[in-house]
Order: structure tokens, then sequence, then C-alpha cells
């Protein structure tokens, strides 16, 4: 039986997710709704609490992060360095953490990072982006560090889905799927990311944004 710890289970995609895993019989788990996800000291006790319950943690998928828009010029650097830290530090504290339970037990695993397709820049989104650009780069890192213990690394990239995030899209701007997405579709791509079979499918930032992405990363 797969054992899954989600954050961000007061999501609109932490709840696709969790219901994902659930529905084909996986056990899940989840930081308390008031932890702060950018302590350190915090994050380690939620994972040591969930494995506890679980007997042990396979998966760990990290989609507690929520969007922030606004002016460059009129954005405190106490907003701007909030939504990094919970955001880009809460991924490194949350993977560190799982990765080092999957590694000391043998047991291997895989983590799926979420981060947001404007890694790229955008108008009103300087703290957006710098913190998906630095989850892109410690989703690379990470595989580097960890992969030889079997444990395999990715992030899921999100643009043009219904979610708290869909603030980030250009207005009026229709992806060449023709329609919005749902956070039902990326919990799919996530829940194949998790996948142990996929083996040598790691590092990698698969972009779930209706085909409005051109980069590579």
């Amino acid at each position: 039986m797969t054992r899954v710890l989600i954050t961000g289970a007061d999501t609109k995609l932490g709840v696709a997710v969790n219901d994902h895993f659930t529905a084909r019989g996986a056990v899940t788990a989840a930081p308390p709704a008031d932890t702060d996800h950018a302590d350190r000291a915090a994050v380690r006790d939620a994972v040591r609490r969930a494995v506890e319950r679980m007997g042990g943690i396979d998966v760990l998928v990290v989609a507690h992060g929520l969007p922030h828009v606004a002016a460059f010029t009129e954005q405190s650097m106490a907003e701007f360095w909030k939504h990094v830290d919970t955001t880009l530090t809460g991924s490194f504290l949350y993977a560190q953490a799982a990765a080092e339970h999957m590694r000391d037990n043998g047991t291997g695993g895989r983590i799926v990072l979420t981060t947001s397709r404007w890694h790229v820049g955008g108008a009103k989104l300087s703290a957006v982006a710098t913190a998906a650009g630095g989850i892109v780069a410690l989703t690379k890192t990470l595989t580097r560090d960890f992969g030889a213990f079997g444990i395999g690394v990715n992030a899921v990239a999100i643009g043009n889905v219904d979610s708290e995030w869909s603030v980030c899209d250009l207005e009026g701007a229709t992806p060449p799927l023709d329609r919005i997405g749902s956070v039902d579709q990326v919990a799919g791509v996530i829940g194949l990311l998790s996948r142990p079979e996929l083996k040598a499918a790691v590092g990698q930032i698969v972009n779930a944004d209706g085909g409005q992405s051109r980069n590579r990363v």
C-alpha cells in the first residue's frame, strides 16, 4: 500500500491530489493546518508524525503554496519573502525531511514538487517567479543528491488551471488546449510522476498548462 504525505490539504490542488491517491487505495497524511511551512523544526515534526502514522513514506507531494500577485514597486520585502519562504523554503524543508526517511529506511520513494508556470517571469509576479524558478533548480539538484538512494524527484509547473493560481494567468488568454484545465487533471499528472516504475524519469519539470508554455526547463 502506497503511503503519501501531501502538503496543502486546504488548497484546491491538495484536495484533488488527496482524492486521487485515496481513490487508488493509498494511505495519505497531511501536516497540521497550522504548520509553519518555512520553519525547519515544524516541518520535520510534521513529517515525523506523518511517517509514524502511516508506518513509513513512499511519496511526498508538496502542494501548499499560494500565489502572491503585487506590483513590483508596491511590494514590501516582508510580502516578498513570505511567499518565497512558504513556497521555496517550504519545498526544500519537506523534501529534505522526507528524503532522509526514504534514504535511511532504505525504501527509496518519489517526491513531486509543484510550482507555477510563471518561473519564466510575468508582470506583478516577482515573488512567484523567484520562488518558482528556485523550485525548478531545486528539483534538478535534489535528483543528484538523492537519486543514488532510489529517490526520484520531479516537479509540475501549473498554469491555466482552475485553482487559486489562476490569478497569475494572463486575463483572456486561452491555452492551445482551448479550455482551462482542472486540478483533477493536475493530480493525475502528479500521480503518474509518483509511480516508482518510472525510475529514470527524474529531475523533470512537467508543464500542466494546456500547452501554453513553450519553454524548455
